[in-house]
């Protein structure tokens, strides 16, 4: 964690011209001298129900799927079975690819096969943070 610390510190030479990222699930674990050194700290929560209605509607445009189509994957894809509710990652990266591969070689992607997908998998567990 010293190396990190004195790498940040050493980016002041550049005289506020540079921007770091530093990502984390677990900002409680960090060390609080490099939290100090944060100018910005942004917390990114799971997505609402009408945040992922508007991922899907986006995502989805393709298929003209009915609003209650598009109701029917915001509750598949919020909290259920002391589950959190799916992330963007969940839907973008496990949700559609798992319904492209129901669907290939047979034919499109249609809104039954993400339904069925939807059912049967699960959000990412939430990681606590203490």
């Amino acid at each position: 964690m010293n190396t990190l610390i004195q790498c940040v510190d050493d980016l002041r030479r550049y005289g506020g011209r540079v921007v770091v990222f530093l990502c984390t699930n677990r900002i409680s674990i960090l060390d609080p001298a490099l939290q100090r050194r944060a100018a910005i700290i942004e917390e990114f929560k799971r997505p609402t129900d009408d945040e992922r209605r508007k991922l899907l509607a986006m995502d989805l445009k393709g298929l003209k799927l009915a609003d209650s189509q598009i109701s029917e994957l915001v509750a598949a894809t919020g909290a259920r079975d002391k589950l959190p509710p799916w992330t963007y990652s969940d839907i973008r990266t496990r949700l559609y690819p798992a319904a492209m591969a129901v669907a290939f070689p047979d034919g499109p992607l249609r809104f039954e096969h993400l339904k069925s997908v939807a059912a049967t998998l699960r959000s990412s567990p939430a990681m606590e943070d203490k």
